[in-house]
């Protein structure tokens, strides 16, 4: 039978498995969507009544803070209430002060915004936004006396409270239902009255309305326990249930079951940090998964009947029929440079495994032998860009040591002469050499002892060094021309704008298997940009290396710090350490480390013979 064949019948066995499957997980799934949805609706509900809320109570408290901020408005009530109004000589000031509370209260803004502002105290007077019926003034003191929320206010001394919502007892007769928000005025004396600021019900209602029939309970708690709103729930036990609720720390899950109506719930919870108000909205579970609840169980019975028939044969025949296919797919996934030349047999007897497993063969040999010609020429690439870089030397050095020479000529015959040119000679030699690409921290620390010598002789005390390098590392192999260009980067560019001694510590050690060679001077350290732009270089030049998109002669050039770091990152092929920044004193810092390995002192010979 052809492997066609085969996966045709496979494949109609599979998709009698799939709607299988699909059958059990379909009420589940539906189940859960329909859950998440749910509780994410009525989460974001809760929420926007929250914030509805302190939408709405924010611009109440934020009328009564204007009010006893205000110095003419206090001064007011400081007449009413602190004044003798039995003393003729008091009336005027009393009286002035009743007409600028009223004045104040008796504004477009006011009436526009807010049912209505009341300002009152202890002594029976009262002033309002609205037109109060004279009727009142007689029985005022009784009204006012009977507030029962004037303790509390009390007791906030200042503060914003909020007060449930009640029917307004400055209009008996229209029996308007109110909530509001007030304040206690404090003054020098003590309480001079209070503010308080009405709006109707129906915003509530407005704030805390849900979608029709979507059997959602919402009940609004506040800080002090108390029921702030509930839409229609009547029964005194759910209220209780809700507001202990409300006032749980945690334990809201999302599905919750009712211990008064037996029922699971989805509950949400959202709470005001500004008023303090805790918001429960709980839906029937029952409710939301009605629907899907019989197709789900018709369609779980009939799945599992199809699932365990089939499972039975699918299994034992797919085993033998996906053993070749697995072992295939086993050494593709296995399949890395290093195992391409590697030879794979996977026994099948059928045609198109075998043709399959033929064409992935040849594929293998073929990217191997790409893959060496490509690193044999990226080799040979790198080689004639280093040979070139070794060769290059700094024409402005050779000018100034030959400065320094004629300079030391011309005054007297002196053996300084002579080390002077030993060092140039010893420099010109390890630079310009071809033979060996390679050497050690040994070799490096020699060159820049060379350099550093000239230096000195060039700058004389205008210069000082000091090198401190564990002789445990001197034989690790390092590329050449690593460390003097970065010693030349540091008197090149860390002292163009200061005029002080100038002091290159090279320290080097080894730690946790690692050495490490730090370059550190004195100068005015590199800034900002030029970190940030090193950054972006090296990481460019990270890019280019691992994408084998690198060519050092034709994107960077010279022996600068990107170059350098272009160096490190091919001879470590990426295992190594290069970290420029600043020291505590303002100086530059450049870091440079690699792994230590037992053997780089003889493979550096074996390829040193080599050439």
């Amino acid at each position: 039978m052809s492997f066609q064949t085969r996966l045709l019948i496979t494949y109609s066995l599979l998709i009698i498995l799939l709607v299988a499957i699909i059958g059990i997980v379909f009420y589940r799934y539906n189940a859960g969507i329909v859950e998440e949805e749910a509780y994410a609706n009525i989460d974001a509900l809760a929420d926007k009544m929250v914030q509805q809320l302190d939408s709405t109570v924010k611009p109440m408290d934020f009328l009564t803070s204007y009010l006893i901020s205000d110095e003419n408005f206090m001064s007011s009530m400081a007449s009413l209430s602190y004044l003798d109004d039995r003393k003729p000589d008091n009336l005027i000031y009393i009286n002035d002060g009743y007409r600028s509370i009223r004045s104040t209260l008796i504004g477009y803004s006011i009436s526009k915004n807010f049912y209505k502002v009341n300002v009152f105290n202890r002594k029976g007077y009262f002033l309002s936004s609205d037109f109060m019926n004279d009727d009142l003034e007689n029985i005022m003191p009784n009204l006012i006396k009977n507030i029962n929320w004037l303790n509390k206010a009390d007791d906030a001394q200042g503060r914003m409270i909020l007060i449930i919502p009640y029917i307004d007892p400055w209009v008996p007769d229209a029996r308007i239902k109110v909530f509001s928000v007030a304040r206690c005025i404090e003054g020098p004396k003590g309480n001079m009255g209070y503010i308080e600021i009405q709006d109707k019900y129906e915003k509530l209602e407005a704030i805390f309305s849900v979608p029709q029939n979507s059997d959602i309970n919402v009940v609004a708690v506040t800080d002090s326990g108390e029921i702030f709103y509930n839409n229609n729930v009547s029964s005194v036990s759910l209220l209780k249930y809700y507001s202990q609720l409300a006032s749980r720390d945690s334990g809201l899950e999302g599905i919750i079951k009712n211990p008064v109506t037996h029922a699971e719930e989805i509950v949400a919870r959202s709470s005001s940090n500004y008023t303090g108000v805790k918001i429960i909205l709980a839906q029937d579970r029952s409710a939301i998964l009605g629907p899907i609840l019989l197709a789900g169980n018709m369609t779980f019975i009939i799945g599992t009947i199809i699932v365990v028939l089939s499972f039975i044969y699918i299994y034992l025949f797919s085993k033998q029929f996906a053993k070749p296919i697995r072992q295939l797919k086993y050494e593709m996934e296995k399949t890395e440079l290093e195992n391409l030349s590697k030879s794979i047999t996977v026994e099948s007897s059928n045609d198109e495994i075998k043709a399959l497993n033929s064409s992935f063969k040849h594929l293998r040999q073929r990217l191997n032998e790409a893959v060496e010609n490509e690193i044999k020429s990226r080799l040979f690439q790198m080689q004639a860009n280093f040979d070139s870089l070794q060769a290059q030397i700094n024409p402005h050095f050779i000018y100034n040591i030959l400065n320094v020479l004629s300079n030391k000529g011309l005054e007297d015959g002196d053996e300084e002469i002579c080390e002077i040119c030993d060092s140039i000679a010893a420099m010109l030699r390890y630079s310009t050499s071809t033979s060996q690409h390679l050497a050690t921290i040994g070799d490096e620390l020699e060159h820049v002892k060379n350099y550093l010598f000239l230096m000195k002789k060039r700058f004389e005390h205008k210069l000082e060094f000091y090198i401190d390098v564990d002789k445990a590392i001197l034989a690790q192999a390092m590329p050449k021309l690593v460390l003097q260009p970065i010693v030349e980067n540091s008197l090149n560019h860390g002292f163009e704008n200061v005029q002080k001694t100038m002091r290159i510590k090279i320290k080097g050690y080894a730690q946790d298997n690692w050495w490490y060679i730090e370059v550190a001077d004195n100068g005015e350290g590199f800034s900002q940009d030029v970190l940030n732009k090193l950054s972006d270089d090296f990481k460019t030049v990270r890019d280019a290396i691992y994408n084998a998109q690198y060519n050092a002669g034709r994107e960077i050039g010279g022996l600068g710090l990107v170059n350098t770091y272009a160096r490190m990152a091919l001879f470590y092929n990426g295992e190594f350490k290069f970290d420029v920044g600043n020291t505590e004193g303002g100086g530059a810092r450049v870091m440079i480390g690699g792994i230590i390995k037992s053997d780089e002192e003889d493979d550096l010979n074996d390829e040193s013979d080599a050439g």
